[in-house]
């Protein structure tokens, strides 16, 4: 399908004025991303620990929980750590259970089965937890969508604790405590932390409390919980901007010198080596193993095996995680292939994709199903509700799309017919559903009429974001060597892709195994910078060769990376899209 490229909007004249100690280039790319002033910049490239993170107590709701926990810890009462089952919700119940141990607390944690369970609190864990006793529960990534379940929790004597980021719908639970940066009451200007965020501002202030002196809290402990956070907040695709820019930059240098066994042995094993530590490397080598335990097993899998301090039990917890990991290849490999023939089915019937893309199978088991959605929402860029069935019940995942909030959407779906889920929740891009089988056609019928009258003038070809269009004398190591200041790249702050239009092609070639790739001689003539060439490769894109003719023009969007080749060392342009002039 044919990418539409999207250049961000040119940053003011009086912007490139404020930032002109940095090239030009550089500056666009600072304005992309909200910055417009030098002391912003200077943030941004240097992010300061002590000085970029806001007072915990800032958050609405935190002082309260952190007094009630406090409260409960001297009491000597029984607490329970409930949390989500996905990377979030497994690190983020770590800082918790982390921060209550370095406190010499006794407590419980509970993680739900993704398959028999669901997301969020249910009914049968609420009768283990009034069975053990627990007097305080503290829920983690999940909590703010279960009104039900905390006032049958409140009916029975236990006091709840909401740590939680995803969006609270129109009924709130009546919690103890809720500490969620999206309530309406909350005023804190960050918002986009993920829970193991959430979790760490509380673990912050219960480490620097008056109870955390008393107990002889190691100094400097908190930044300990660090690796977990920057694991959580890179997993649940979190714009690393702001706050959790400075956490997840941090991040990254703990997970180095991390003292987690389990960790440890998980980083040897995906990466080989420490140093090549990355936010990309933690994106798609790390934390997929880390989710695929719940998608595959039982989540409990990789919570024991970031918190073990057995070298033994590490190295079978981690045979467990990467078995569970394969099969999951496997499984949603298969899922997309047969999900895509069906889409593309209906396309040649109705001569477009719809507005939402609805659809599911009794082979996809839950586990599976938001990874299924974000390959077809990444290949159709249309909101995706994909699911699979326990028994009676079809639970699922949806993912979205720029300028669609999924969470709205199924909202207003419940309010249409309050019948047709079972629960439901999430935030603006991602979310997750449980509908009862008999309501699945009015659930597609109400999500695509929804869908046609909200998704307006959205595109149906994949967007690429550009940068800016850059001139050929700008590509230059000016411009190469302040990209890696730009790190750590992710969501909200992606690898810089530019273009650049009529470039002659010196010379065109299919290279690699399989002659899959693309190696392009570019050239360039102005009268500012003279003659100038360029190396361009395109990994996987061998249907632009015939496309392509030598003394011929090109448009490409591509980022700039260095090659070395006999010891010599060059920039080349690494293609993402080509278009004849």
């Amino acid at each position: 399908m044919t990418n539409i490229w999207k250049i961000y909007e040119k940053a003011p004249d009086d912007i490139l004025n404020e930032l002109s100690g940095y090239p030009k280039i550089i500056s666009q790319i600072l304005y992309n991303r909200g910055i417009k002033k030098k002391e912003e910049a200077h943030q941004f490239f240097n992010p300061d620990y002590q000085k970029d993170l806001k007072d915990p107590f800032l958050i609405f709701g935190l002082k309260k929980a952190v007094e009630r926990i406090i409260l409960s810890i001297e009491k000597k009462e029984r607490i329970m750590v409930y949390h989500d089952y996905d990377a979030d919700g497994v690190c983020g119940s770590i800082v918790v259970a982390s921060t209550l141990r370095e406190l010499g607390v006794d407590f419980k944690t509970y993680t739900p089965d993704r398959q028999k369970d669901g997301y969020g609190l249910n009914k049968k864990a609420i009768e283990e937890i009034v069975k053990n006793g627990v007097d305080l529960l503290i829920t983690v990534d999940c909590g703010i969508t279960n009104a039900e379940e905390v006032e049958l929790l409140n009916g029975s004597g236990v006091d709840v604790i909401i740590i939680d980021h995803h969006l609270p719908s129109h009924i709130l639970p009546k919690a103890y405590a809720t500490v969620n940066p999206k309530q309406k009451e909350c005023s804190y200007e960050f918002k986009d932390m993920c829970a193991a965020g959430v979790a760490f501002k509380v673990s912050s202030a219960l480490l620097h409390s008056e109870l955390g002196k008393k107990r002889g809290v190691k100094e400097g402990f908190e930044k300990w919980l660090l690796d977990v956070v920057a694991i959580a907040t890179i997993a649940d695709m979190m714009p690393l901007l702001g706050e959790n820019r400075t956490l997840v930059k941090y991040g990254l240098l703990v997970i180095k010198k991390t003292k987690r066994i389990g960790l440890k042995k998980l980083i040897e094993r995906a990466l080989n080596s420490k140093n090549g530590i990355t936010s990309s490397s933690v994106a798609f080598q790390v934390a997929p193993k880390i989710n695929a335990t719940s998608r595959m097993t039982h989540a409990s899998v990789s919570y024991e095996l970031l918190s073990t301090e057995s070298e033994d039990l590490a190295e079978r917890l981690l045979e467990s995680v990467e078995s569970a990991n394969n099969d999951r290849r496997k499984f949603v490999d298969k899922a997309v292939k047969d999900a895509i023939f069906w889409i593309e089915k209906e396309i040649s019937e109705k001569g477009e994709v719809s507005d939402a893309i609805v659809i599911g199978s009794d082979e996809w088991t839950p586990g599976i199903v938001g990874l299924v959605s974000s390959r077809l929402t990444e290949r159709y860029n249309r909101p995706s509700f994909v699911y699979g069935r326990v028994g009676n019940i079809l639970k699922g995942s949806c993912r979205s799309i720029n300028g669609f909030n999924i969470v709205e959407i199924m909202d207003e779906c419940a309010q249409r017919d309050a019948s047709i889920f079972k629960a439901f929740g999430g935030h603006a891009g991602a979310g997750g559903f449980s509908i009862f089988e008999n309501k699945i056609q009015d659930f597609k019928k109400n999500i695509l009429e929804i869908s046609k009258a909200n998704i307006k003038d959205i595109p149906k070809q994949p967007i690429l974001n550009i940068e800016a269009e850059i001139l050929p004398e700008e590509i230059n190591y000016d411009t190469y060597n302040f990209i890696p200041k730009f790190e750590p790249f992710g969501q909200g702050n992606n690898i810089p892709i530019f273009l650049a239009r009529g470039l002659l092609v010196a010379d065109a070639k299919l290279v690699g195994n399989g002659s899959k790739h693309l190696k392009l001689k570019l050239k360039s003539e102005t009268k500012g910078s003279g003659v100038k060439f360029f190396d361009a490769v395109g990994f996987n894109m061998p249907e632009f060769y015939g496309k392509i003719a030598k003394g011929g023009k090109v448009d490409i969007v591509f980022t700039i990376e260095e090659n070395e080749w006999n010891g010599r060392k060059s920039l080349q342009l690494k293609l993402k899209d080509i278009k004849l002039s």
